[in-house]
């Protein structure tokens, strides 16, 4: 390529008419040379997108076309399945605490462990108990001898009379027993812990029936019955069990505008109380787009499918919602009557054949 080379002669002084027209044709010759620089640049940018475009052209020819199945995408009805989540919990359970106040002495079951209705569970400190027996039940037996020799009134005697019974229950309150048949889920007292009425001590549960407790917003809680069949999912388990709805509150909870609700499982895999669990409700029928859950690929935060458009793979990015029987339901990406490929290991513009 000529270089353009502009010399500048010495300075001279010249007349007013000369330095003018001398003005001029250097100022021509650097235009011409400014414009053969940028032709050039434009040329070479050119001769490189015409090299690349020929390229991706030569490397879309190569992609081989690939036999796909495809299914019409549509508006179906389906049933209007609402998710409410819940706790698993035992349907007999019980949290057991001191009626009286004492230390605790002694304690003889640990979590984990089944017992028997009436079975010890923690022994208070009796001492003082024992001597105010002692001494209620002497003056028992001493005023019922007056009351039979009459010399002492009915008042009296019933007044002591209490006093015994009293005594003789505070007794028994020593010791900690249990309500039920059952199995030992939690204990809150260590052997010197000074036990008050309505302090828990433990908490016991029969670990043969269980229930999924939810509150069910207010506006479906018309929805819930007693009786009424819902599919609830363990999440610890996988395992879509039958249930059953067997109590409803019938108030709303002001502070959380729900309606608890108790659905009994019948689920095949062990559980446990407070596992996380989730209640379908079937609330009436709407329509939906669904497409099967394999035809649907994920790639980091991004959700798309494969439409076959006049003979080739295109990639459509996709919102999706519910999953419902082995489909996954499209909200938006797709429109009803576009052929989503559903089988076939395709990239995007790979030509299909169907």
């Amino acid at each position: 390529m000529k270089q353009c080379q502009i010399r500048f002669r010495k300075p001279v002084i010249l007349s007013e008419a000369k330095g003018l027209r001398r003005f001029r044709a250097v100022r021509s010759e650097i235009l011409r040379c400014a414009q053969n620089d940028i032709m050039v640049i434009v040329s070479a940018g050119l001769l490189f997108l015409t090299a690349c475009g020929h390229k991706a052209e030569r490397k879309e020819a190569t992609l081989p076309t690939v036999p796909v199945q495809t299914m019409e995408a549509q508006l179906a009805r389906t049933p209007n399945v609402v998710e409410v989540i819940g706790t698993v919990r035992a349907r007999l359970h019980a949290t057991v605490a001191a009626k009286i106040a004492a230390t605790v002495r002694e304690i003889g079951v640990n979590p984990g462990e089944f017992v028997a209705a009436g079975q010890v569970l923690a022994q208070l400190d009796d001492r003082d108990l024992h001597s105010e027996f002692t001494r209620a039940k002497a003056d028992y037996d001493r005023y019922k001898t007056l009351l039979d020799t009459r010399s002492a009134t009915r008042a009296e005697f019933e007044a002591v009379e209490s006093r015994y019974r009293i005594a003789e229950a505070n007794l028994s309150h020593a010791q900690i027993t249990a309500p039920f048949d059952g199995q030992i889920t939690g204990k809150d007292c260590q052997v010197g812990d000074l036990a008050t009425p309505g302090k828990p001590l433990f908490t016991l549960e029969q670990p043969t029936e269980y229930r999924l407790e939810v509150e069910v917003p207010e506006r479906h809680a018309l929805g819930v019955a007693v009786g009424k069949a819902i599919y609830c999912v363990i999440a610890a388990t996988g395992e879509k069990c039958a249930g059953q709805v067997a109590e409803v509150v019938p108030a709303v909870d002001p502070a959380t505008r729900s309606v608890l609700a108790k659905i009994a499982l019948q689920c095949q895999q062990p559980i446990r109380s407070g596992m996380f669990g989730r209640a379908q409700l079937l609330l009436g029928e709407r329509f939906a787009m669904f497409v099967p859950k394999n035809s649907v690929q994920a790639r980091g935060q991004l959700t798309y499918v494969f439409v076959a458009d006049a003979g080739k793979a295109q990639m459509r990015l996709v919102r999706t919602g519910k999953e419902y029987l082995g489909a996954v339901e499209i909200l938006a990406g797709v429109q009803p009557g576009e052929r989503v490929i559903i089988a076939g290991d395709v990239s995007d513009g790979q030509p299909v054949r169907e």
